[in-house]
């Protein structure tokens, strides 16, 4: 199902509220097509009719359309940066296990702090459901639950790891680097690196590599965060030093607290003018999983 180029821009506004009054506004219209023709010119593709079918229609349209298509008003958008440099938080861990509402506080205060540090205020962009289920339909898979989470109510996020997108902006699967998407997709160099291993090691790393998807990019480089569809663990992909494949967290929500952590490590040391907050993080982590997962992932 396609929309006018328009009216998908307002509808994917980060400041919609009322994807009711967007849709049923007199003259917006949509079209349905075949998935193998092109959208027709100035129209751009909105969601898949099987998405549509999981949806639960006997309900008010206006109330369907803000369920699937609104933005979580969760956490606020800032108007001024929040502190002075004596009211930066310092560094903790969450009790664990965290309950759902204290992790999305947690990394919530994340980007506060990172956001701070970039003199900016935070600005969180959160996903509709629609764009959620769209991604999960692609996928052929469910998303971990903390990472659909962070996404429903924080957004995509550039912290000092970046999420990738959640959408394809148009495209198949496997044809934007920038988005989520199977490993080989979105790195399909991985199976020139996994040809130069040995038979026995190659069989493993194939299957393991089917089994994951792309979610995170570690500093730009190239270097890549997933999840399994299997159980949600997390790997860590890196194509400079072996092993290629390094189980890191054994859920999405455990990196995103890593990086809340880091961020709280950085920001309270340049809010005292100090330059060690890499290595406080570095220590934090290395208590919490070990110094050889943190020499892996940093180094």
């Amino acid at each position: 199902m396609d929309l006018p180029a328009a009216l998908h821009r307002q509808l994917s506004s980060a400041a919609q509220t009322d994807p009711g009054a967007i849709l049923l506004q007199p003259g917006a219209r949509c079209l349905v097509r075949p998935g193998t023709d092109a959208p027709r010119m100035g129209d751009v593709p909105w969601l898949p009719v099987a998405v549509l079918h999981q949806r639960d229609w006997r309900q008010p349209l206006a109330q369907l359309l803000q369920a699937e298509l609104g933005h979580s008003p969760r956490f606020a958008p800032q108007d001024t940066v929040i502190w002075a440099d004596a009211q930066v938080p310092a560094p903790h861990w969450l009790d664990r296990p965290g309950e759902a509402p204290q992790r999305l506080q947690f990394w919530h205060l994340g980007l506060q702090v990172h956001a701070w540090m970039a003199m900016q205020v935070c600005q969180p962009t959160p996903i509709s459901r629609a764009a959620l289920r769209v991604c999960e339909w692609r996928l052929g898979c469910p998303l971990p639950p903390a990472l659909r989470d962070d996404w429903l109510h924080l957004g995509v996020q550039d912290w000092a790891e970046g999420l990738v997108a959640a959408a394809w902006e148009g495209q198949a699967p496997g044809r934007d680097w920038a988005a989520i998407g199977p490993v080989q997709g979105v790195f399909p160099g991985v199976m020139d690196i996994v040809a130069m291993a040995d038979p026995q090691d190659a069989a493993t790393l194939r299957v393991g590599i089917a089994d994951l998807v792309a979610f995170g990019d570690d500093l730009g480089n190239g270097k890549l965060w997933c999840f399994s569809r299997t159980d949600g663990a997390v790997w860590y992909l890196d194509h400079d030093s072996a092993p290629l494949l390094t189980r890191v967290f054994d859920d999405v929500g455990d990196d995103l607290d890593a990086l809340a952590l880091m961020a709280l490590c950085t920001a309270q040391a340049t809010a005292q003018g100090r330059d060690d907050g890499d290595a406080q993080a570095e220590a934090w982590l290395s208590a919490r999983w070990g110094p050889a997962m943190v020499r892996k992932w940093m180094y």
